[in-house]
């Protein structure tokens, strides 16, 4: 082998190197543009789904209480609405409810209690209904059906 032989080649691959790498080198200057772009356009696409999804919302009525004008003479204080709570529960495969008295009732007598309430002063109460997991779901809907006949406000907790 030839030593100049030798040299010139490692020479000319060298060269041929640092053109391919002259060509190729571009100049980057500051940070990498890329994720901030797709970050950028990800939040704007999310924007604009939402505030056209959200636009019919402005449509809705809500089920809002009126405002009742008072007289001058009467007085701006007010109770607040009554809640009666009624507690299902099951005691030897009869349903029975707590809170209505001091004793647990059969459900069956809560219901003529609540039938029988007077009809000025049941509306607008509210019943509580709060039932165990074992209570069956007919005994909590003939309940319901019973206060909602009775004029009173059913909620669930």
């Amino acid at each position: 082998m030839n030593p100049l032989q030798s040299k010139t080649d490692t020479d000319s691959k060298s060269r041929a190197l640092n053109q391919r790498n002259v060509l190729t080198r571009t100049a980057r200057f500051g940070p990498n543009m890329t994720p901030m772009v797709d970050v950028t356009l990800v939040i704007l696409i999310f924007f604009m789904a939402s505030a056209t999804i959200a636009g019919p919302e402005w449509f809705l009525r809500a089920d809002l209480p009126e405002i009742e004008e008072q007289s001058d003479q009467s007085s701006t204080f007010a109770l607040p609405t009554p809640i009666l709570s009624a507690d299902l529960l099951i005691r030897d495969n009869q349903v029975f409810v707590n809170g209505f008295g001091n004793e647990t009732l059969p459900i069956e007598t809560v219901i003529q209690r609540i039938a029988a309430m007077d009809p000025t002063l049941s509306n607008g109460l509210i019943l509580g209904i709060r039932a165990k997991d074992d209570v069956p779901y007919s005994a909590i809907v003939s309940l319901h059906d019973a206060a909602s006949r009775a004029k009173m406000r059913v909620a669930f907790r």
